[in-house]
């Protein structure tokens, strides 16, 4: 089913507190019914001085929060920006049926919010499974796009899992695992201790974010890079692309940026040496730097 052909509703929108640093939060319901939150950052005052929306779209199992250093980075440059929570994580709703997850629903999420806010056009930032679903909202909505950038994401699911056999087995684990798996224990942000040096694969933060999203919402958020399969779409993204990813990424390893690189048109593609995936964490400087670079120059 093609998002262009799902219902997009503005309800329920409440905002729950306007700092002093121009922050200001707030839910609305998606299409389908769920509460999603949001955060809008240095709104109206820079987009009436630059006109320039960035949306940031945090990967599976994070949150609005895990774009605070590079966020803030930008917001000091001049850009303002919304950061969502994907449904099944932080603030917003974490519905418990498979189907809730589809990639669809998601782009259809990102159109709310701007329908919402009444911004036209904006530039898409997305990293990891936000990549994904960025890459996925250049192909079906291009006409709100003014660029994008793709950190550390993918086209395809992993080649171990293109194995029909494999693929279903897969699928069924996680199914079953998320109906037998307790609800989320409240709504809430994961911290992202500063100075961290975050590991593509590490317990800890696994645990951590699973304690703060639920089992259910973590697999079957990761459960759509099984079906993944948009190699043949990236043609269509003529929006000026900007892809950034690290050399010693393991989880979406950068062969794979570079072959969307190849792929879409009028796109440039950014190595951060020794790198790994969580660069928006790791190397927030180096990644705000290509950003405001891509930013400030056309292709």
């Amino acid at each position: 089913m093609n998002s262009r052909n799902l219902k997009v509703t503005r309800a329920s929108v409440f905002c729950y507190d306007t700092l002093m640093s121009d922050v200001v939060k707030k839910t609305i319901t998606s299409h389908d019914g769920l509460k999603l939150y949001y955060e809008i950052h240095g709104l109206p005052r820079l987009v009436s001085e630059a006109g320039r929306v960035i949306f940031f779209v945090h990967g599976a199992g994070g949150d609005a929060d895990a774009w605070e250093f590079v966020r803030s980075q930008l917001l000091a440059k001049g850009f303002a920006s919304i950061s969502m929570d994907l449904r099944g994580h932080g603030y917003s709703a974490h519905p418990r049926h498979p189907s809730r997850y589809e990639i669809k629903h998601l782009v259809v999420d990102i159109v709310t919010i701007l329908d919402q806010e009444r911004i036209e056009k904006m530039i898409l930032i997305g990293h990891s499974y936000g990549a994904v679903v960025a890459t996925n909202f250049a192909i079906e909505h291009p006409e709100r796009l003014e660029k994008l950038v793709i950190i550390s994401g993918a086209h395809s699911a992993p080649n171990y899992l293109k194995s029909k056999i494999l693929k279903k087995l897969s699928i069924g684990i996680i199914h079953a695992l998320a109906f037998i798996s307790p609800p989320a224990i409240g709504d809430w942000h994961s911290p992202y201790p500063k100075g961290k040096h975050h590991k593509d694969y590490e317990l800890k933060g696994l645990v951590r974010t699973i304690f703060y999203n639920s089992w259910a919402s973590y697999l079957l958020t990761s459960k759509q890079n099984i079906n993944l399969d948009i190699e043949h779409k990236l043609s269509r993204i003529k929006t000026p692309t900007l892809l950034i990813v690290g050399t010693k990424d393991s989880i979406f390893p950068h062969n794979i940026s570079r072959q969307m690189q190849a792929l879409i048109p009028n796109s440039t593609l950014e190595l951060i040496d020794g790198a790994n995936h969580v660069v928006i964490l790791n190397n927030a400087d180096e990644t705000v730097r290509l950003i405001e670079n891509f930013l400030s120059n056309d292709l």
